[in-house]
């Protein structure tokens, strides 16, 4: 989950300042002082932003929004249930762990790491109930 100390890592390992951070993604040096010193956690919007800028360095980018997936969890778990098997698929980013999507486990079609994983993706067995507690509480940071 990507933090305030994330953040202020990213920005000094860019060379930049709070405020050549800020005029670069187009918010005020306030908002970014702000979220480094851990005074506010920052809108989806304003992470978007960051995340974007800091993309074009081979960082991660989410696949999902962080609502949409929280419905789709949310959708799944009506259908099958909360303790219905799944995969929960991650990075480790600057010692911070973000969660990027989840899958079924399909007896009939075996999860192959090798071939559904990205690069540097890591997965855990879980259920559909602990998937969606993790992609709440992630998107409560980010």
């Amino acid at each position: 989950m990507k933090t305030k100390n994330w953040l202020k890592e990213k920005r000094k390992k860019e060379g930049l300042t709070q405020e050549e951070l800020a005029k670069k993604i187009n918010l005020s040096p306030f908002t970014i002082m702000q979220i480094e010193q851990g005074k506010r956690l920052g809108s989806i919007e304003t992470w978007k932003k960051i995340e974007n800028f800091f993309s074009d360095k081979n960082e991660i980018k989410n696949s999902y929004e962080g609502q949409d997936i929280i419905t789709e969890l949310k959708d799944d778990i009506l259908e099958f249930g909360i303790n219905e098997p799944c995969i929960l698929i991650y990075k480790i980013i600057d010692n911070n762990i973000f969660f990027t999507n989840y899958d079924f486990i399909v007896e009939e079609i075996p999860f192959d790491p090798k071939k559904e994983l990205e690069k540097d993706e890591k997965h855990i067995k879980t259920t559909l109930k602990y998937a969606l507690e993790v992609f709440e509480e992630q998107n409560k940071i980010i």
